[in-house]
């Protein structure tokens, strides 16, 4: 087999493939120097940490990371000192908002053309979800999860079928009686009509949350996401004399995004803060950068309303399926924000939930850019 010589290859031809693997990895990448400061910081390592590469450049990385491994020791000076190549299975990092996140890190040391160390390397991953889902099976009682899942399948399904049923026999035992009121009839049928609507939207969003489809994402104008969207609400607004107001950021930049998932996303928060508000009641949509003009790494989403609030009590529950402050006509089904938690997570963003009783909700979304 003939070898290739690679000795006299122009390293500038490799270039735009290292930036352009560093770019789109998953993984998360750093370097940092034989001080400690991280010298690159790729797109990755901004979304599972929340930092710009502007928060971190020159940064040293135990000010940024605030490790569990660096309380004793630095876990890179092996790699600094030695040369030799890393390897820990778990290493939680503190990220820009004060998450705990659980990381697996490989780390080893960069030389230059002389062979002389000038730094490390370290690659990194998010292992949070899977650190947690093994913590929770470890516990006995979270082996009830799917009881509930099938107990609210079954009451929230069983509900609108003993009012269909119920409305079918009273419109029978009238025919029988030869009682045909054309209104009272229509009153009778838009009602089992809501509560089929309602059987459907419960099976849809069922789908929508088991399903768990990777999103097929791609730079997304959020601003025109958005515009698209509000129209499909508009009767929503005019029955309660809901007043809209929008400020958006100019030139926002492009996310990265499933449009379909992302709609669904704002469909979703959008209809929450409609059934929050009263009659008059105002929806606030807010859309601004992060970071420095022309690099930003964060595209923000802020709707805010000034309706019911929800209790302080609740605030640990609402992503949990089935649970729902919703009540009467509404028909919650304690759906709709698993869901949009669930597609925030595939799409590396970060949801908050502010609220206070009687004063109103605010919903924030964090998406990586482009």
């Amino acid at each position: 087999m003939k070898k290739h010589d690679v000795k006299g290859l122009d390293i500038s031809l490799m270039r735009p493939f290292i930036e352009g693997l560093l770019k789109n990895m998953e993984g998360g990448v750093f370097t940092i120097d034989l001080d400690k400061r991280i010298l690159s910081f790729n797109k990755a390592a901004e979304w599972i940490t929340g930092y710009c590469l502007e928060d971190v450049l020159g940064q040293p990385c135990r000010d940024i990371f605030k490790s569990n491994i660096c309380d004793d020791s630095c876990p890179f000076d092996k790699a600094i000192k030695k040369g030799v190549p890393i390897n820990i299975s778990e290493a939680i990092i503190t990220s820009k908002e004060g998450y705990q996140i659980v990381t697996s890190r490989s780390t080893f040391g960069l030389k230059d053309v002389h062979g002389n160390l000038q730094g490390v390397a370290v690659i990194f991953r998010d292992k949070t979800e899977v650190t947690n889902l093994r913590q929770q099976l470890l516990q006995s009682e979270k082996l009830a999860v799917m009881g509930q899942l099938a107990a609210g399948v079954a009451h929230e399904i069983n509900n609108p079928i003993n009012g269909i049923v119920t409305y079918i026999h009273l419109l029978l035992k009238k025919l029988e009686q030869n009682d045909v009121d054309p209104e009272t009839w229509k009153k009778n049928l838009r009602l089992v009509e809501r509560e089929t609507v309602r059987i459907g939207r419960l099976v849809k969003n069922l789908l929508n949350f088991s399903r768990k489809s990777t999103p097929d994402l791609r730079a997304v104008s959020l601003d025109r996401l958005i515009e698209r969207t509000l129209p499909l609400l508009q009767d929503q607004f005019l029955l309660k004399h809901i007043k809209v107001t929008k400020q958006y950021d100019s030139d926002l930049p492009d996310i990265l995004g499933d449009v379909n998932q992302l709609q669904q996303v704002v469909l979703n928060l959008i209809l929450n803060a409609v059934q929050a508000v009263s009659e008059q009641g105002e929806i606030k949509i807010s859309l601004y950068a992060e970071g420095t003009k022309g690099s930003e790494c964060f595209v923000h989403l802020d709707i805010a309303d000034n309706g019911v609030g929800i209790p302080e009590e609740a605030m640990n529950k609402i992503f949990d399926p089935f649970y729902t402050t919703k009540t009467g006509e509404q028909g919650g089904v304690g759906l709709g924000l698993s869901i949009v938690n669930q597609i925030m997570k595939a799409h590396h963003g970060r949801l908050k939930i502010k609220s206070e009783v009687n004063k109103g909700t605010t919903v924030s979304v964090r998406l990586p850019t482009v």
